[in-house]
């Protein structure tokens, strides 16, 4: 689940919703990858594994509202990351493979060396590097188009995070693979509102994108599960809409109102 602020309280957007965001950009992305389909499947399914949770998440008591992606005790992250292959082997390896890889890299940027020595995690990490292997072994994939598109799908996770959440005024994704020379994106709200974004380079065919990402606005915080339950069935659906248009990497300009 993410959490995004908003005026009447707060804005709860779906994993799922937040990879089929990923998906579009995919769709859109100019520069070349291959094999097309199975990495577009990828990055519109690549959390997958929370799909049941965020239908019926759990409340963090701590605020009020549902667990996060970010805030999550550890345990039931890793249950879900260690679902998330497995379902997609069924509509391709591939895809598995490269979702797969997404769950671990999370592990290895983010999480500290000390916890990935320890349960839940090493165990995590065992078992998803063998099937990796396995699947490698399987596809006859090669590894450096798979690292190749590996990079591919944080870089739309990246981008699909920034606009979903709303949380950071600028952002930036290093060596971002191309036709040519990896490329540095560099990525910033241009309004207030924080629905309007440029991006240099510009790495879409289309000359401007217009997305939307469908939220359950929930306005305000709940004290126990029956609450929250019933307020995530009565919430009233809201269509996100974000603009994404081409940068400058020089200087930003004040955003607009």
């Amino acid at each position: 689940m993410i959490l995004r602020a908003d005026p009447r309280g707060t804005l709860a957007i779906g994993q799922p919703a937040h990879a089929w965001l990923s998906g579009r950009l995919a769709e859109a992305w100019r520069w070349r990858f291959a094999p097309p389909d199975a990495v577009r499947l990828a990055a519109l399914q690549h959390d997958i594994g929370m799909a049941a949770w965020d239908a019926a998440p759990v409340l963090d008591r701590r605020s009020g509202l549902p667990y996060s992606f970010t805030s999550m005790p550890r345990t039931m992250h890793v249950e879900l990351w260690s679902r998330a292959a497995r379902l997609m082997v069924a509509q391709s390896g591939y895809a598995a493979l490269l979702v797969s890889m997404h769950g671990t890299g999370l592990y290895e940027r983010y999480v500290s060396e000390q916890e990935r020595a320890a349960e839940p995690v090493r165990g995590y990490l065992a078992a998803e590097y063998a099937f990796q292997e396995r699947l490698r072994e399987s596809l006859g994939a090669d590894a450096a188009v798979v690292a190749r598109n590996a990079a591919l799908l944080r870089c739309w996770d990246w981008l699909s995070l920034f606009l979903c959440t709303g949380a950071d005024q600028r952002a930036a994704f290093t060596a971002v693979p191309t036709d040519g020379e990896p490329a540095d994106l560099d990525l910033r709200w241009s309004n207030h509102a924080r629905t309007q974004a440029a991006l240099a380079p510009w790495p879409f065919t289309e000359a401007g994108l217009e997305l939307r990402v469908e939220a359950r606005l929930l306005d305000g915080t709940y004290s126990d599960q029956t609450s929250l339950d019933a307020a995530l069935a009565s919430a009233p659906l809201e269509m996100l809409r974000l603009v994404l248009r081409p940068g400058s990497t020089g200087q930003a300009s004040p955003p607009r109102p």
